[in-house]
């Protein structure tokens, strides 16, 4: 079944708990200091958790992320609306958060940004899908738009190695700058340049580079 859009959000139960857990601890703590030195640090304490944990709390209510075949829609801890397309995207890979093998997953922007996702998000494995579905993650390798033969998506349009010039349907058309990305391993970037010079939509995209990537 292809999955359309999928939403990331910040606001799981892991998250919650982690924080009702800390904020006991330190209701306890201040509760059984009854030494008014004990009491002063630990008020300092509670100071000092309360301010740092501001940006965890705001992450929580307000951040998630879209992911649909056009762009990327990030709503940050503070409400700000950031939208990306694809060939903004450097890579997608896999990652380990300490609790699973590749248990965390990474979209890396050529502006140095990295939007991190572990395991414990909602949706988590159906973003996952997501990206194996349009051949954008490859299973347990750190290359974008990874090629494996199993796969039973495949694109409609056959890609031929000797020519820059492509048919898509009824059009031909110059891709040399995509072949260009391509054999630089800018794989998104690739997909996104040849979804704005045809009409064939992103999906077909995601699947004629990696079909690219396979010959070239």
């Amino acid at each position: 079944m292809s999955i359309d859009k999928v939403t990331v959000n910040k606001r799981c139960l892991y998250s919650i708990l982690t924080e009702i857990v800390f904020l006991m601890a330190l209701i306890y703590l201040i509760y059984i200091g009854y030494d008014i030195h004990i009491m002063k640090w630990l008020l300092i304490f509670a100071f000092i958790f309360v301010v740092l944990n501001i940006p965890f709390l705001l992450s929580i209510v307000n951040e998630k992320i879209t992911f649909s075949a056009e762009e990327i829609i990030h709503v940050l801890p503070t409400g700000k609306v950031q939208i990306y397309r694809w060939g903004d995207v450097c890579k997608i890979y896999l990652d380990s958060c300490g609790q699973y093998t590749n248990s965390m997953l990474i979209i890396k922007l050529y502006n140095r940004k990295k939007i991190k996702l572990p395991f414990y998000l909602s949706n988590y494995g159906l973003l996952k899908d997501f990206f194996v579905e349009r051949g954008i993650l490859g299973m347990y390798s750190d290359s974008p738009l990874y090629y494996y033969s199993n796969m039973e998506n495949q694109s409609r349009y056959m890609f031929d190695k000797e020519n820059t010039v492509q048919c898509f349907g009824e059009s031909n058309v110059d891709i040399s700058e995509v072949i260009s990305k391509v054999k630089s391993d800018d794989y998104l970037l690739a997909a996104d340049i040849l979804n704005q010079k045809t009409d064939i939509g992103m999906n077909e995209s995601f699947l004629y580079i990696r079909q690219m990537k396979a010959i070239i």
